[in-house]
C-alpha cells in the first residue's frame, strides 16, 4: 500500500516545478542542453552544463550543482548513457527549481576541492552533490527529477500542439471565422 504522505509530497514537488517551468517551450524532452538554455532565459541567469572530472571512488558524486553570483553550473559524469546523463541533469535542475541550498559545509568544501583551478570557494553561493539519498533534500530532488521528466514530455507535446494551432491560425481564410 502506498503512503499518502509521499503521494502528497510528490504532488507538492511537481507543482513547484510546474510553476518554475511555466512559459517554457521545448521541442525535445530529452534535450537537456535545450532545456537548460530555456531555463536560463526564463530565470534571467546563465546556466552551464559541464562534464565532471573523473574522480573515481564509490562515494564520488555523479552530479553537482554549484551556484555563483554570475550563474549556475551543473556538472555530470562523462562516462554514462544519455538517459542517465539526462536524469543526473534533471536531479540537479530540481535542486535549482526547488531552491535548495547547501546543508553541510564540509560536503561543500569537499565538492569544491575537485573543481578546476580558478574556482574561488568564497564566490560560491551554494553547492550540492549527490552521493546518496540520505538527506530529505536529495530525496526530494530525485523525486522532483522524475516529475521533471514527465513535465518535459508534456511541454514538448504542448509545444507541438501550439505550433500546429499557430500554423492553422495563419492558414485560415481571412474572411472566415474558424469558430463558426
Amino acid at each position: 500500500m502506498f503512503n499518502r504522505r509521499y503521494v502528497r509530497k510528490e504532488a507538492q514537488l511537481r507543482r513547484q516545478c510546474e510553476e518554475q517551468l511555466r512559459g517554457i517551450e521545448i521541442s525535445d524532452p530529452d534535450a537537456v542542453d535545450e532545456i537548460c538554455r530555456q531555463l536560463a532565459l526564463k530565470r534571467g541567469r546563465p546556466l552551464h552544463l559541464h562534464e565532471l572530472p573523473d574522480m573515481g571512488g564509490v562515494n564520488a558524486p555523479c552530479g553537482l550543482m554549484i551556484a555563483f553570483d554570475s550563474g549556475d553550473h551543473i556538472f555530470h559524469v562523462a562516462a554514462t548513457s544519455e538517459r542517465h546523463r539526462a536524469q543526473i541533469v534533471r536531479h540537479e535542475l530540481a535542486h535549482l527549481l526547488l531552491g535548495h541550498a547547501s546543508e553541510n559545509t564540509s560536503i561543500v568544501e569537499s565538492l569544491l576541492s575537485i573543481m578546476p583551478q580558478g574556482v574561488d570557494p568564497s564566490a560560491v553561493l551554494t553547492a550540492l552533490g549527490r552521493t546518496s539519498y540520505d538527506s530529505e533534500t536529495e530525496y526530494d530532488a530525485e523525486m522532483a527529477a522524475s516529475s521533471l521528466g514527465d513535465l518535459f514530455e508534456e511541454l514538448a507535446h504542448s509545444g507541438r500542439a501550439s505550433a500546429m494551432t499557430r500554423l492553422d491560425d495563419a492558414l485560415v481564410h481571412p474572411r472566415r471565422d474558424r469558430r463558426s
